[in-house]
């Protein structure tokens, strides 16, 4: 059964996959008008606790949903934007990291880099057939990434390099504390590896979560497609949260 969102709901939704349906690059990903109403107006009724929750850029989302800019959580929790419109930045990734990702994006058709200088993401997708390459060449490198204290993480056709302890779960514990998230009922959604962080923690939030696509541990409700989940939320404006 879904969980109900309440005038004193803590909306936290991820994006890709989630929010939006996955396209063949991140780019190319479209935010359907009628999406940007009912977000607008939701975050309205919560009076601004709704937040974005997403392995993107700060400068990546809100390119996406302009002008819309509420709170957000970027780059798996590299970077953290308040609703006073304040952003916390962790440090760029290490050079040496960069230049293996680089490399790998340079000598292999159709594979696409995406620099968010705290993380950075090999989107495969377009080249499917690259994955067992991308995974030898994270496993000749573990020693390195071990040193830089980088953690490499498997999601839906991507490889993604962050620093270590830098997750989409802390991110949302930090940002919980803020007004007005700040003692409210945390409701996540989200569809891939990189957000089991976040409902790892939803427990000890004392929060609820739903997943789209497949059941994840600490989902209560499962959306088969995005767009399930924007009729939703579409319902859930329209009647008006109190």
């Amino acid at each position: 059964m879904m969980p109900p969102v309440s005038g004193n709901t803590a909306l936290f939704l991820d994006i890709d996959g989630t929010l939006l349906d996955l396209a063949r690059t991140p780019d190319q990903v479209k935010v359907p008008g009628e999406l940007l109403r009912v977000l607008e107006k939701l975050d309205q009724q919560l009076h601004g606790a709704l937040a974005f929750v997403s392995g993107r850029s700060l400068e990546s989302i809100d390119r996406l949903f302009a002008p819309f800019r509420p709170a957000a959580i970027g780059a798996h929790g590299g970077e953290i934007r308040g609703i006073n419109g304040e952003i916390a930045r962790i440090a760029p990734l290490p050079d040496s990291i960069r230049e293996i990702f680089a490399g790998l994006a340079e000598h292999i058709p159709g594979l696409l880099l995406e620099d968010k200088r705290c993380a950075l993401a090999l989107h495969y997708r377009l080249a499917p057939e690259a994955l067992p390459v991308l995974t030898s060449a994270m496993e000749r490198h573990a020693r390195l990434f071990a040193d830089e204290k980088v953690h490499i993480l498997h999601g839906k056709a991507v490889i993604e390099a962050r620093p270590r302890g830098i997750d989409k779960g802390s991110a949302v514990v930090k940002l919980a504390r803020q007004k007005p998230f700040k003692g409210r009922a945390i409701l996540f959604g989200g569809d891939d590896t990189t957000d089991l962080d976040v409902f790892r923690i939803l427990p000890q939030l004392g929060g609820r979560g739903f997943s789209v696509g497949k059941r994840f541990p600490g989902a209560e409700h499962v959306f088969e497609t995005p767009r399930a989940v924007r009729q939703w939320l579409g319902r859930v404006a329209e009647g008006g949260v109190r």
